[in-house]
């Protein structure tokens, strides 16, 4: 079918070697006038109250000034949420402030900090550190419908310097998405994203989503748990409308721990430019790279709406993902995963309800290669895997998922030898039936490789200085490899 096309962006891609910051965000030659949020508007740090209203208050006041200008806000506790922010306005946090959200259940979705929703362009706005990282503390709210700052019709930004402490919420903590203004839909453009980082975060959510954005540096993002940097075009009624999507998006240093993935490329139904990762890696993620071909729903399809892609000039470089066996999995990914290592799957969903506590699967997951509807090309360069036990590919296609384990990769699993004791000290025994010879690697549970080598005798002599912990001991007898959690006194 033919792609309805309702909104066309006309760009030019520019590959960047090496990125610049100047390149997307230029910092104002005059910040106008400097305010204190406590000393000039009356807010009371570390009181317990919603702080919004003086905030927005100098917001109001400090937009309206020649220039603009600077809002301090001093050390201490402040509960905010749902800020507007405005033209030349420069928040700047210092770096012992802790911001909860000011959020019952009633209030739906909200933010933090919203840059330009449903309006014109607002230009020329920081939310920054003054040196270091401000906190922003999602743990014991009421609505976890929540995220830190939402990125709308803002042109020309920066966003950096920034710890958020999730507890699996329902939203990345900074999200781009469409802003609808005398009948156009507008974008995030023109803006670097840096030094943020967030931990806790839920199997499908993480520090960024952007669903629009044009012309944006994200640098220096970590995750644990979650997606780290989610170039994801998901939204229904984008896609229904044809709107939005991403284009001439840069990342670098992004990392991930703990969760799925360090870099996520899916476009669904949208029709998406040119995006640039350099320097990524995930450590006990399930993947550090996840690209996925573009799709549309039985409603899209109806609409005459094909699959999406990304520019076939789109790349990623210098991978690296290191095994774990504690990452965050969905059950649509054990296929691609090592038979030998599916026992270790978690028999229940972890905490957030979605993902399965499991092993890392590889460095990069990649399904949108190929030809036809939702198909495009993305290059991929330097990629590493570090001490995977079964997966000898660095890179995964759709034709390496195995639906079905093959039954001798199961044999093992029958009982055909013991191992003993689950909780050892000096010696690990395996007691066996036949003489065939076995060998074995054991890891500690982040991944980390600790010895390997044959069985002799029926034990396995574990180094002396092993420290206390979980470990899995692979065990590989006739070609075949079975796996085993022990833990270390």
């Amino acid at each position: 079918m033919t792609k309805i096309t309702c909104y066309l962006l006309l760009f030019f891609t520019i590959s960047l070697s090496a990125q610049n910051e100047s390149d997307f965000f230029t910092p104002p030659s005059n910040t106008g006038v400097s305010k204190n949020l406590v000393d000039d508007y009356g807010a009371i740090p570390n009181d317990g109250k919603d702080d919004s209203q003086a905030l927005q208050n100098a917001i109001d006041e400090v937009t309206a000034k020649t220039n603009g200008g600077k809002i301090y806000i001093p050390a201490g506790t402040f509960h905010l949420v749902n800020i507007d922010l405005e033209s030349n306005i420069h928040l700047e946090f210092d770096k012992n402030v802790t911001i909860i959200p000011a959020a019952d259940t009633s209030m739906g979705n909200y933010a933090i900090f919203q840059l330009g929703r449903d309006r014109n362009y607002i230009n020329n706005v920081q939310i920054t550190a003054k040196s270091g990282k401000f906190t922003v503390d999602f743990r014991n709210v009421e609505n976890v419908n929540g995220r830190v700052a939402s990125l709308y019709s803002v042109d020309n930004f920066q966003i950096s310097g920034i710890k958020v402490l999730d507890d699996l919420t329902k939203f990345s903590a900074i999200t781009g998405g469409i802003s609808k203004y005398n009948g156009d839909y507008l974008m995030a453009k023109n803006g670097v994203v840096k030094d943020i980082e967030v931990h806790n975060a839920h199997y499908g959510y993480g520090v960024i989503q952007m669903q629009t954005g044009q012309n944006i540096f994200f640098k220096n993002l970590w995750g644990d748990g979650g997606v780290t940097l989610r170039f994801e075009t998901g939204y229904d009624k984008m896609n229904e409308l044809q709107v939005g999507g991403v284009f001439d998006l840069y990342g670098k240093n992004i990392y991930c721990e703990k969760g799925n993935a360090a870099v996520m490329i899916s476009p669904h139904a949208t029709d998406n430019g040119h995006v640039e990762i350099d320097s990524i890696e995930a450590v006990n993620c399930g993947f550090a790279v996840r690209i996925g071909e573009g799709y549309a729903t039985k409603k899209q399809d109806s609409l005459g709406i094909d699959g999406g892609y990304f520019a076939n000039t789109s790349k990623v470089s210098n991978v690296k993902a290191t095994y774990g066996t504690t990452a965050q999995v969905k059950s649509k990914h054990f296929k691609y995963m090592p038979c030998a290592e599916r026992s270790l799957i978690s028999a229940e969903k972890g905490p957030d309800g979605e993902s399965y506590v499991a092993p890392s699967i590889a460095a990069i997951v990649n399904t949108s290669e190929g030809t036809g509807e939702g198909k495009f090309t993305v290059t991929m360069t330097n990629v590493t895997s570090i001490s995977f036990p079964n997966q000898p590919k660095d890179i995964l296609y759709s034709e390496d998922a195995i639906a079905d384990c093959p039954t001798s990769l199961n044999k093992l699993e029958e009982k055909s030898y013991i191992i003993y004791p689950s909780i050892f000290n000096s010696v690990i025994n395996i007691e066996e039936d036949s003489s065939v010879e076995m060998s074995y690697s054991l890891y500690h549970i982040s991944g980390k490789e600790v010895v390997k080598g044959k069985v002799e005798n029926g034990r396995i002599y574990p180094p002396e200085n092993l420290s206390s912990g979980i470990y899995v001991l692979n065990i590989i007898k006739e070609n075949t490899i079975s796996s085993t959690k022990l833990i270390k006194k």
